[in-house]
Formats: C-alpha cells, sequence, structure tokens
C-alpha cells in the first residue's frame, strides 16, 4: 500500500467529520433564535465530532482561532479570565464557568474555523440563523399585537433583545445596494420592516440605544454620498418617531430610560455600585469568574436593593470589574478594540462585507450590553460566536484566493 493511499484513508473520515460538523452547524442555526434545547443537542453532537475531529488530525489545531493580533487578544481574554478563577473565591466554581464559557459556549466558533472552509457552506449556515431569527421576529411581532410591549418570542425578552441589536444593522448592510442582489433586496427590506417591528415591541431599551448607534456608524463607513446617508437617517428618525409618538406605552417606556427613580435603573445603579465595591476589595483578579451571585447576595448588597437574588450586574463591564478585576477588564476592552478596529480596517482595505459584519455584530453585542449581561447568556452567547465564526471564515477563504 502507497503512502498515498494511506494519506487518502486519513482523510477520508476527516472529510466525513467535516460534512457532519456542517449538517450540524446548520441544525443549530436553524433552533438558534427559538429554542436552548433543540440547538443544544446540535451544539452537543458538534463538541463530540469536535472532539473526534482534533483526536483524528491535529496537525491543523491552531486554525481554531484567527491568526495574527486577533489570536492575542483572544489568548490574553483567557488567560486573564483563567488567572481570575485561579485566584477565585471559589476555585471549581470558576474553573467551571472559564470552561463553560470559552469552551463549550465557543465550540461554533471553533468548529467553523477548523471545519468549514468552503464559502457555500458558511452560507447555508449563515441562511440557517436567518431564518431562525425571522420566525423569532414573527412571534415576537405577534406576542405584540397582542398586547405585550416586552415581547421576547421564543425567548426572553433581553435575549431577544441582544439578537436584534446584532442582526439588525447586519440586515442594513446587506441592504446596501453594492452588496445586495436586486432579486434580494426586496426580502431583505422585508425583514428589515418586520425586525424593526420586533424590536418596538420587544421593548428592550438597551437595543433601543445599541440598533441606531451600530446602525448610524456602519452606515458611516458603506455610504459615501453624505446627502443620501442623511436623508436616510431622517427618514427612519421620522419612522420610529411616529411610532413613539402613536404609542404612549412606548414613549413612556423610551423615556424612563433615563429616569433614575425608576425602579429598574435605581436598582442597577445599586448592582453598579456593588460591583465597585467588589473591585475595591479584589482589585487585580475580582471575586473569581462566575462568582458574582453569591458575593453579591451574601455579602455586596446594598440597603436599598428591592431584587436580592438578583445574580449579574446588569452590565458586561461592570459585570467583568467585579468578577475579574483590573486585569480581566483591561484584557476584555482590548479583546474588543483589537476586533473592532480589524473589522473596520479590513472593510476600507478590501470592502470585505464579512469584516463590516463582524464589527457590527460585535458593536451590537457590546452597546446592549451596557445595561445587560448579554456576555453571561448562554443562547446569546453560543450565536454570537457563531457569528464571528462565520465572518472570520469568510475573510480566511477570501484571503486564500
Amino acid at each position: 500500500m502507497t503512502i498515498e493511499t494511506l494519506s487518502d484513508l486519513k482523510r477520508t473520515p476527516v472529510v466525513r467529520l467535516h460534512t457532519c460538523a456542517f449538517y450540524l452547524l446548520c441544525g443549530f442555526g436553524l433552533f438558534s433564535s427559538i429554542s436552548i434545547g433543540a440547538s443544544n443537542v446540535f451544539l452537543g453532537m458538534l463538541t463530540i465530532v469536535f472532539l473526534c475531529r482534533l483526536l483524528l488530525k491535529h496537525d491543523d489545531w491552531k486554525d481554531v482561532l484567527p491568526s495574527g493580533r486577533i489570536r492575542t487578544a483572544f489568548l490574553a481574554l483567557m488567560g486573564a479570565v483563567l488567572l481570575s478563577a485561579v485566584f477565585s473565591t471559589d476555585v471549581i466554581l470558576s474553573l467551571r464557568r472559564f470552561v463553560e464559557y470559552y469552551g463549550y459556549r465557543m465550540i461554533g466558533l471553533y468548529a467553523v474555523l477548523l471545519m468549514v472552509r468552503e464559502k457555500r457552506r458558511l452560507l447555508w449556515i449563515g441562511i440557517c440563523i436567518a431564518v431562525s431569527f425571522i420566525i423569532n421576529d414573527c412571534a415576537i411581532v405577534f406576542q405584540g399585537i397582542q398586547g405585550n410591549f416586552r415581547a421576547g418570542g421564543f425567548a426572553f425578552s433581553m435575549v431577544a433583545g441582544a439578537t436584534l441589536s446584532m442582526f439588525i444593522p447586519v440586515l442594513l448592510i446587506f441592504l446596501h445596494e453594492k452588496y445586495s442582489d436586486r432579486r434580494w433586496r426586496a426580502a431583505v427590506s422585508a425583514v428589515l420592516i418586520l425586525s424593526g417591528a420586533a424590536l418596538l415591541y420587544n421593548g428592550t431599551r438597551g437595543a433601543w440605544v445599541a440598533v441606531p448607534i451600530v446602525s448610524f456608524v456602519c452606515a458611516v463607513f458603506m455610504i459615501r454620498q453624505k446627502k443620501k446617508l442623511f436623508a436616510g437617517a431622517v427618514l427612519i428618525l421620522a419612522v420610529f418617531s411616529a411610532a413613539f409618538a402613536l404609542s404612549p406605552t412606548l414613549s413612556a417606556r423610551l423615556v424612563s430610560i433615563t429616569d433614575i427613580n425608576v425602579q429598574t435603573n435605581w436598582e442597577r445603579i445599586l448592582l453598579w455600585k456593588s460591583a465597585c465595591h467588589m473591585f475595591q476589595d479584589h482589585p487585580m483578579f475580582g471575586v473569581g469568574f462566575g462568582c458574582f451571585e453569591r458575593q453579591y447576595q451574601e455579602t455586596y448588597i446594598l440597603p436599598g436593593a428591592k431584587e436580592p437574588q438578583l445574580f449579574h450586574a446588569h452590565s458586561n463591564v461592570m459585570n467583568t470589574l467585579a468578577e475579574c478585576g483590573a486585569i480581566g477588564l483591561g484584557a476584555l476592552l482590548f479583546f474588543w478594540c483589537v476586533l473592532i478596529t480589524y473589522g473596520f480596517r479590513t472593510w476600507l482595505a478590501t470592502h470585505n462585507i464579512a469584516a463590516l459584519i463582524l464589527s457590527a455584530v460585535l458593536l451590537g453585542l457590546i452597546l446592549q450590553g451596557l445595561t445587560n449581561y448579554n456576555m453571561g447568556t448562554s443562547m446569546v452567547m453560543k450565536l454570537h460566536w457563531l457569528l464571528l465564526g462565520l465572518c472570520f471564515s469568510w475573510l480566511r477563504a477570501d484571503a486564500v484566493r
């Protein structure tokens, strides 16, 4: 038997594993916005396939993360969180959370970068994710028409808000005339209108802030004709202003964003004060990754708090500051800055749509996460890491070509 034949025999199961991973990622995508249970079934099987792939062929294991400075940023973030776990007030709990957050929840990113190289397959995974998103948008609008102004569809309202914050700017990117085929522009427009209605009925104030800011930033990079950009911004502002003006419920919800006397706003302020107290007592590594809940409920809760069972700081930044200290927050900010600048710089250099989508998805998560700990939400982060993986793999495929 020749060396070439042995090599072919070894490659065959690898190819089958890649195909299996592709179908499992499509399955996960189809349920990513509508069922955490069903999506976990596909993600669990994907984890097994991923481990079998590494066991069978592991000479390219470094491909599970992007190369260069981005890989450094990923490893710096993971290293900082791991240090926080080592110096944690509950080491076992922190290590378990670390494996879950940076192992299992990121498996979509790892699997795509290692096992999905063809752009056609990347596109199909994206389509499956979009189908799930549209179905949940329909559910949100239906619930909103029934009078539910905190509608989440098949998910919790804050989860749906985070998803909308990531997806609506992406829809606007696809609408751009240079990057959207005319045959599909009408369909994208319809989904965008549906998503806009879902955003209003969802009632997540962080999403209401995140979506227009991220959309405007992306539009500035896409649209060179400033008059066209200004006209579009005025039109969208007019439509949403009319919607808020016609609905007392929506307008009251909008005004409450800056009202500290609203109970949920005041509760957040108290949470952030408690997070600062944790940081003051544990400035370098925090109280430990995943330990906010116990420390808050047993030690750091303030007298005026009316929700003693809260288990996170309702902010990615404040929660990271409390749990991982200065080292962890610095690593997180470095990670965000590296990815955002990479996305925009790559867009300016190549006009590759995946680079702009990468920045939009990350910015949506960051801004909506200023008042919500969406990085601690399983459903959101599994989808978020997969979306980033699709963008990185698409950019890699174009670079190789």
